[in-house]
């Protein structure tokens, strides 16, 4: 049941994970054969495991049970992995690492000059700088996953981060939250186009932006620059701020829907439509809004073949459709002028060497501002 997307999605390079918005288009394209039930659940035994994803972080988002981002990806991950993760394992590795970094934290707090700035500095080391804190193993960006969707999904998962030390930056930043949520450093994960990372305040009141992917800090420039964020981007906060926990949790949802779409081929129905529904509710993440034009456009077609249309020309005769085609049209102009930027593959990774190259000329350009 592959369909024509408003966007083509390479699903969890990052927490944005979008790339290139294509306008749907009024020619005479066949609309596709609509006669498969993607609302039905019996074609894949591991629904269970979506639904208990969902039950755990609308919990969470509506405060029925406290907000743990660990088992939020936790639950997320297994749907990944069928079922097949350890939990018992899980937090324990978790367990593990916060015990390191809290050894770390009183050898540098006497000379650190505030708190926070000491445990980032120490979630910060932990990535970075091989110790026997961390086994001599520090956290790599692999660019390699980029290759397949696969791929790029199974290093997205904070699981496989875990396991491998090997990860995207999707799953870069997230363990880094989750890291910090245990140890009480306050830092937030933040958003560009298919690109997250880490931000976080120093004693004097500065922000700064940590590239889980480099191991280095940008300042907000280079990121405005080379990611194309817009002012007005800032402003209605889709990318360069701060995610609040439940604008966080959404980034688990949207995950949860990526690794859904993956492994059973449907992004329309009715189990994704309450996930998105969820998600704005929360967030006004671009991922969430593209998933619901997606999904408004899939539901048009199914509805338009289904009443005897054979193409787009022919569907826009009708009045209601026509309407309708527009409205979504409308939805997806709104969200560009709000700052949403069709970032595509080609051009992440053109930015990702183009940043490697420029740090190891210049290392001493760390700060934020």
């Amino acid at each position: 049941m592959k369909h024509k997307r408003f966007h083509i999605v390479t699903i969890l390079l990052c927490a944005s994970l979008t790339t290139g918005a294509v306008l749907p288009r009024q020619d005479e394209e066949p609309l596709l054969n609509f006669t498969l039930n993607e609302n039905d659940t019996t074609r894949y035994d591991n629904h269970y495991l979506y639904e208990k994803a969902y039950r755990t972080i609308e919990d969470m988002l509506t405060d029925k049970r406290p907000t743990d981002l660990k088992m939020a990806n936790f639950h997320v991950d297994n749907c990944y992995f069928d079922g097949k993760n350890d939990s018992a394992a899980y937090v324990q590795e978790i367990k593990i690492i916060v015990k390191a970094l809290k050894h770390m934290y009183d050898m540098h707090r006497p000379m650190a000059p505030s708190d926070n700035v000491a445990r980032n500095y120490c979630i910060y080391s932990y990535f970075t700088e091989a110790s026997h804190f961390n086994q001599y193993h520090t956290y790599q960006y692999d660019i390699r996953s980029m290759e397949q969707t696969k791929t790029v999904l199974e290093y997205g998962t904070v699981s496989h981060l875990l396991r491998t030390r090997m990860g995207t930056c999707t799953s870069l930043p997230m363990l880094y939250k989750i890291l910090a949520d245990e140890t009480g450093a306050e830092a937030y994960i933040a958003l560009a186009p298919m690109h997250s990372y880490i931000r976080h305040q120093d004693h004097t009141g500065e922000w700064w932006n940590f590239e889980t992917t480099t191991g280095t800090f940008s300042r907000s420039s280079f990121i405005m620059e080379n990611f194309h964020v817009t002012e007005n981007a800032i402003r209605s906060g889709m990318y360069m701020t701060n995610l609040t926990e439940k604008e966080t949790l959404v980034q688990c949802l949207y995950m949860l829907l990526c690794i859904y779409e993956f492994k059973t081929g449907f992004y329309s129905n009715a189990f994704v439509q309450k996930c998105y529904r969820l998600g704005l509710k929360y967030h006004y993440a671009d991922a969430m809004h593209i998933w619901e034009i997606n999904d408004l456009k899939y539901q048009l077609d199914k509805d338009a073949w289904n009443n005897g249309y054979q193409n787009h020309q022919e569907m826009c005769t009708s009045d209601q459709y026509r309407k309708q085609f527009e409205f979504i049209t409308q939805k997806r102009k709104e969200l560009e002028q709000l700052g949403f930027y069709a970032f595509t593959t080609e051009d992440y990774l053109k930015q990702y060497k183009a940043a490697m190259k420029y740090y190891k000329k210049q290392p001493e350009t760390a700060k934020k501002e």
